[in-house]
């Protein structure tokens, strides 16, 4: 569906191409495609494969009619729900084109696994919960998550051979999320500690959950992506802020910065070390882009200037530099942007996909 912003954005679409060596690195500016919806007109998009292939759920504002969806090309499929849902979403993509998402049943939430051949599968949940959702997929088809029940919340590693197991927690903690899988199988997320804390985790296959840390003077901490390298960023949290972090075994935790607010959060990172997310200034939430050559800049002054766009936030980044954002068509780019007042500055939340020009 074409959008009347859809219309002036195409002017800038440029053919790029979509080679593993492509790289936003050196870009100094995007240009922008709105990614359109499925009936409703509200798009949130989570990730970008290397083939350009996009997923995230679309409907209507606050998640009514929402499904989610793998957008291949100049088109949106819904993937429909698990039986007797009426809401989906979907949150990573891989390489193969396999999606996972979460679906609503008649009495619940699942976890799923998508794939062309084979539709929507649900994964269940660990043994005694109700509920699980799921939030990364490496290219071997591997899915991590959470399961929650009465016993609460618990990361899990799903395969489809053996299925889903616990990640258990930090030492003394009592719940745990896992949010990125790389293609070695390491997995990030957060967990609670003995203090009640939640910190960033990562989890190597045959050996005990690795506690991140925090920032200096932080106490809380999550870890959302890590890439093939090993590196992994996130946001910790304390009394000054929420700042964006990037992590890696040699290093440490290093804090990103802001673009000028108190709040910062990393979202996602390609094999690179390119980083997006999004941070605050005087306006509100603001799209990023990061990377060691250019440090932390807005998206929004890296995109053609008339088309009236905000993106306030960049939910993913593929190893060509192709990022997806969410955002909305204003009136006013530097007016603060509230995307519930339809009658004013913003409509509808729009999805983005933004082509480096080098």
């Amino acid at each position: 569906m074409k959008s009347t912003v859809l219309a002036r954005l195409g002017a800038w679409l440029v053919v790029v191409s979509l080679s593993a060596t492509a790289s936003a690195l050196w870009a100094q500016s995007y240009s922008v495609v709105d990614i359109g919806s499925l009936p409703g007109g509200n798009t949130i998009a989570k990730r970008i494969n290397l083939a350009g292939q996009t997923v995230g759920g679309s409907g209507k504002m606050y998640g009514v009619n929402t499904r989610a969806f793998i957008r291949t090309g100049d088109s949106l499929l819904s993937l429909g729900t698990l039986p007797g849902g009426d809401y989906s979403s979907a949150f990573d993509i891989n390489l193969g084109g396999a999606v996972v998402g979460d679906s609503n049943t008649a009495t619940t939430i699942h976890a799923f696994l998508w794939d062309a051949a084979t539709g929507m599968q649900d994964l269940g949940t660990l043994p005694g919960d109700t509920g699980s959702r799921a939030f990364g997929i490496n290219d071997s088809d591997q899915v991590v998550g959470y399961s929650s029940g009465s016993n609460g919340v618990t990361a899990f590693l799903w395969k489809k051979n053996t299925g889903m197991t616990s990640l258990g927690t930090l030492p003394g903690g009592n719940m745990s999320e896992a949010f990125g899988i790389n293609n070695a199988g390491f997995v990030v997320g957060v967990s609670s500690n003995s203090s009640g804390d939640r910190h960033a985790s990562l989890w190597i296959p045959g050996q005990d959950m690795q506690d991140l840390g925090t920032l200096s003077g932080n106490s809380n901490s999550e870890a959302h992506k890590i890439n093939n390298s090993g590196s992994v960023v996130g946001s910790s949290a304390g009394s000054n802020g929420t700042r964006a972090f990037l992590w890696n075994a040699r290093d440490g935790m290093r804090d990103l910065g802001t673009l000028g607010g108190d709040f910062s959060d990393a979202l996602d990172m390609n094999n690179n070390g390119e980083i997006v997310g999004t941070s605050t200034d005087s306006r509100g939430a603001r799209a990023f882009y990061w990377s060691s050559n250019t440090g932390m800049q807005d998206l929004n002054a890296l995109i053609p200037a008339n088309l009236n766009v905000v993106l306030t936030s960049a939910m993913g980044i593929n190893n060509a530099g192709l990022i997806v954002a969410v955002g909305a068509v204003t009136a006013d780019i530097s007016n603060r942007l509230d995307t519930d007042n339809t009658h004013r500055h913003a409509g509808p939340i729009h999805a983005f996909q933004l082509v480096p020009i080098h």
